[in-house]
């Protein structure tokens, strides 16, 4: 481009807009297939070694809701070339390392790190609720710790609250709801009471009411979606293994109207 422009007056106008032009184009196409195979290699990294997810070179892609929905559904892919046991086990010890990655903590000063984890792998869309529920209980993590305004409280010495709050967690899992209440996964979906004595605070109405808005107990929320368009893949795991009787192609027609973006997570 320096040398066009030293002799752009000898060349013309004409040929010289051109050939810059065509230049440009070659510079953009070079720019893209570099980016397009930096992405691929931090997936193929991530299929292998997920505890480095929030390395330096691998947090620009995690935030990336095109890029965690490649990840996890080439992950699952990759597992199905194994038989089904050996497959629930990789499976899970990949989605636990992910998760551990994804939700660091050194104390209240990372609290908002461990929220942007949290919504990076719901966003995925693979039932990774098990794997953040362990993770939050083996961190000694609260859930009013966690989502301080949503129980009307103020947030512990050294978080300032800020990042994404229960609302944003129920819009991709709403059965989150049963940790947020201190109810265990096998307990009895929470309703609301409203009997003369009894009736719940506010704060817990509201969450009650948001996550059935989102879907409720319904763990189909976060799951893989297969439509034509997400054309997810569960990634098995030890309570959940694929079986030959739950693989099945993609429909014709997208079924749920999404349309994956290369957007930020957060």
């Amino acid at each position: 481009m320096e040398t066009l422009d030293d002799h752009a007056e000898r060349i013309g106008s004409g040929p010289y807009a051109s050939l810059a032009a065509e230049l440009q184009t070659v510079a953009n196409s070079m720019k893209k297939q570099v980016a397009e195979a930096r992405r691929a290699f931090a997936i193929e990294v991530l299929l292998d070694v997920p505890s480095c997810a929030l390395s330096e070179s691998m947090a620009k892609f995690t935030g990336e809701h095109k890029f965690m929905c490649a990840l996890v559904r080439k992950k699952g892919l990759q597992l199905r070339g194994y038989r089904p046991h050996c497959g629930a086990i990789m499976g899970t010890a990949w989605k636990i390392e992910i998760t551990d990655a994804l939700l660091p903590y050194d104390g209240p000063i990372s609290l908002e790190a461990v929220r942007n984890g949290i919504m990076i792998l719901l966003v995925a869309r693979s039932g990774f609720l098990p794997q953040i529920v362990n993770r939050l209980a083996r961190l000694a993590i609260s859930p009013m710790m966690l989502c301080p305004s949503d129980f009307e409280e103020k947030p512990v010495d050294g978080d300032d609250g800020d990042g994404p709050s229960a609302e944003d967690f129920f819009f991709y899992e709403p059965r989150m709801l049963r940790w947020l209440l201190g109810h265990g996964e096998d307990q009895r979906w929470p309703l609301l009471e409203s009997r003369s004595g009894r009736r719940q605070p506010e704060y817990v109405r509201r969450l009650i009411l948001l996550a059935n808005s989102e879907g409720g107990d319904d763990k189909r929320v976060n799951e893989a979606c297969t439509c034509k368009v997400c054309k997810g893949v569960r990634i098995p795991t030890i309570d959940c293994p694929m079986t030959s009787s739950t693989l099945s192609t993609l429909p014709e027609t997208s079924e749920c109207g999404s349309e994956v973006e290369d957007e930020m997570v957060l």
